[in-house]
């Protein structure tokens, strides 16, 4: 047993253990009610169900990998189990149970093997692969579901950002604004904008200087006073993007929520709309 680390959002690179959990949520959402508060009542049912299943990777049970055995089933209590063997002697028991799980696990592997590269070429077939290089700008797909917002009417890609690190050939780190992020390539596409925040541009300086852009240098400034987030309450102008502590512009959370939008004091003297 060993520990293993995936890349975030990326549930095929835990592919064993994903498709196991579909398996089991398959099974239990047959037996749920309708107000979902009984989803654990067959667990233990349903996992006997799916241990003594043949799983098509391997051809064999789980319980038969594990135990070198078929588990006894309700109906055999009741029937004998065909071809079973109640003379054989403790000795020749366990020789023939250590044969049973060495045979199941040679063939296992062999099929398994064999389901693999079977599986990984019906993949290559429809990967789309694209290499990113140190430096490039990207913009990164935007799971993150916040609550109160429609996820369909919020842009799908946020950024833009840098790639500041090549981990492997799939997964890259990138540098936002705020953040560093282990992204695989697929929840990537390249930035093509005419203009850049001017942040940006500072990082690809510091990166060509050989620089290490995913530690923070100063904290981030904002409002009219040029200080860092303070934990109370801010609030984002909708025209220029920048944030305004609240009690520098007077004003509470209350009244920022009577808003269509929020207009900064330079967006108003400058007349900025958009």
């Amino acid at each position: 047993m060993h520990k293993a680390r995936t890349t975030p959002y990326r549930p095929s690179s835990n592919g064993q253990a994903e498709r196991c959990n579909r398996t089991l949520m398959d099974a239990v959402r047959c037996f749920v009610s309708k107000q979902q508060d009984n989803w654990d009542e067959h667990l233990a049912q349903l996992a006997g169900a799916v241990r003594s299943s043949v799983n098509r990777s391997t051809g064999f049970t789980p319980n038969m990998l594990m135990l070198g055995r078929e588990v006894n089933q309700p109906v055999d209590l009741l029937y004998s189990v065909p071809g079973a063997k109640t003379d054989e002697s403790q000795d020749e028991y366990v020789m023939r149970l250590r044969d049973a799980i060495t045979s199941a696990h040679e063939i296992a592997r062999n099929t398994l093997k064999t389901t693999q590269n079977t599986m990984k070429r019906d993949y290559d077939v429809r990967i789309l692969e694209r290499e990113y290089k140190i430096g490039d700008l990207v913009y990164v797909l935007d799971t993150a579901k916040i609550k109160g917002r429609a996820k369909k009417l919020d842009p799908p890609w946020k950024g833009p950002g840098l790639v500041c690190e090549k981990l492997s050939s799939y997964v890259y780190k990138i540098k936002l604004q705020k953040s560093v992020l282990t992204i695989n390539h697929d929840r990537l596409k390249p930035c093509k904008d005419r203009e850049v925040p001017p942040w940006l541009k500072q990082c690809q300086h510091r990166l060509q200087d050989g620089e290490d852009v995913t530690k923070a240098t100063n904290p981030d400034l904002y409002c009219l006073c040029r200080k860092p987030d303070d934990g109370l309450f801010m609030i984002q102008c909708d025209f220029c993007d920048e944030w305004y502590h609240g009690a520098c512009i007077d004003l509470t959370p209350a009244l920022a929520d009577t808003m269509v939008k929020f207009r900064c004091p330079r967006c108003q003297d400058s007349g900025t709309a958009r």
